[in-house]
This record gives C-alpha cells, structure tokens and sequence, in this order.
C-alpha cells in the first residue's frame, strides 16, 4: 500500500537529547517552507530548518494549544485534516495513541458533512500516585465544535 503524502504533521511531543518531551503547544514539521509559513502565520511561533527530521525539513514549534482543524478522515493510525482557511496547502496529519475513545466515535461518525469541524487541544493532566508524588502529563484530545468553523 502506498503511502499518503501530507503537508504535514503535528506532534505533541519532542526529543531533546535523547528523551521525550510532551509539549505545551503543537509543533509542526513539514517538507515544504510555505506550509511552515503558513502554519506559523495562522498558529504563532516561528520557522525552523533542520535536516533531522524524519516528517520535513521544516519545523515550527508553534505558540499554540488548541487549534479548529476540519477533519477529513479517521483512521486507526490517526486524523487526516486541514486548516480552516488554509485548506490550498494540503492536509495535515497527527496521530495518538492516547485518545479518549468516545470523542473519537463521534468526530468519526457518518454524517453529511465531508469536513466535521474540530478542536484540537493539547490538556495538561495532573494527578497523585499512591506515594504523593504529582504526575503531569499533556493529554492530545478532540472534540467536535459548532459547524461555523
């Protein structure tokens, strides 16, 4: 099976010196400059090149943690969608294995819109073990919202 090509990806996460960081704010990679100019104009933060990067040569860690995104599909890899406004420059894609079940089934429900209106969040998590010791962790979520993205 051949694989789709995006315009890009967002991440909720980011290796630094070797080990996992959840983000506060969505980064996006990309291989094209123009959709990481885009992206940075319409989520804030700045463009950065690298030659790392598995998904681009572009990277912006944008300022960001909700964005209204038009979700195309729903797989079980993930969310294919685009920007509103932006929709010229391609689809972007994210993936998490960390999703809450019932907000999947209903942004992936069959209905009459080819694009369901969505927001994509990035929510701080806090708990306390058995031991007392506080855990925080970033949680990506979707949801759907009002058609009049």
């Amino acid at each position: 099976m051949l694989r789709k090509e995006y315009a890009g990806y967002f991440h909720s996460d980011l290796i630094f010196n070797g080990r996992t960081e959840a983000l506060h704010a969505w980064r996006v990679t990309t291989g094209c400059r123009d959709v990481a100019q885009v992206t940075s104009r319409k989520l804030g933060g700045e463009v950065r090149g690298s030659k790392d990067l598995p998904e681009g040569r572009w990277e912006v860690l944008t300022k960001s943690p909700a964005v209204e995104i038009l979700v195309r599909e729903v797989t079980g890899d993930g969310i294919a969608f685009t920007l509103p406004g932006e929709t010229a420059i391609g689809e972007f894609f994210f993936r998490s294995e960390m999703w809450n079940p019932e907000d999947i089934a209903k942004v992936s429900a069959d209905g009459d819109l080819r694009y369901r209106p969505c927001q994509l969040k990035l929510e701080p998590v806090e708990f306390k073990t058995r031991t007392g010791l506080t855990i925080l962790y970033v949680l990506p979520s979707i949801q759907l919202t009002a058609s009049g993205v």
